[in-house]
């Protein structure tokens, strides 16, 4: 029987190191350390720091792409509540495991561009419903993607915010704080 892949060690290991000592200052063998493993098995893992660094993102990001599609798919709730409703999960996916969202949000402009062409990006997500919500009428007209990063900014903003500011300065687990974010991303787009 061959061995059990370290992946998960390996992965939680690196946003552990990227969290502590920066994603510059991360060498290898920090990760591997870390995760109880040596250099040559994380190797055989991933080439280098950067494809651990773009394996994590790809890993996260797609959750987050989960849990949008599946609120962005229930068409039993108008375009409105799924806008809000990502808004708020996107706080919840915060909340639950906030090195992770960090991470995300931190290393977008860096790694975005290395996924596959097929990912499942949460702007193509919200484009979807704002298509939508533009047949129905309860998006304003313009273009598609300007209105979606508007949407996602609304989202995204405060929690990057929230994570340079000083502590206390924006209690994103707020139940008031959540409804302003959520209202202000349907804000955003609705017609």
């Amino acid at each position: 029987m061959g061995r059990a892949s370290r992946e998960p060690e390996i992965l939680a290991a690196a946003l552990a190191c990227f969290a502590e000592r920066g994603y510059d200052a991360t060498r290898v063998k920090h990760i591997a350390e870390r995760a109880g493993v040596s250099e040559a098995a994380l190797y055989r893992h991933h080439a280098s720091k950067e494809a651990v660094a773009l394996a994590l993102f790809a890993t996260h990001m797609r959750r987050y792409s989960d849990v949008l599609r599946e609120i962005a798919d229930d068409r039993s709730s108008t375009v409105g509540e799924r806008v809000k409703g990502l808004a708020r999960s996107s706080l919840d996916l915060r909340r639950a495991d906030p090195v992770a969202h960090a991470f995300v949000l931190g290393h977008t402009g860096r790694f975005m561009s290395a996924l596959p062409a097929g990912f499942p990006y949460p702007i193509r997500i919200i484009e979807g419903l704002v298509r939508e919500g533009q047949a129905d009428a309860t998006v304003r007209p313009g273009p598609v993607r300007v209105l979606a990063a508007l949407a996602l900014g609304c989202m995204s903003h405060p929690a990057i915010v929230a994570q340079h500011a000083a502590p206390g300065t924006i209690d994103l687990t707020d139940p008031g704080t959540v409804d302003v974010v959520a209202d202000g991303a349907w804000a955003a787009i609705a017609a």
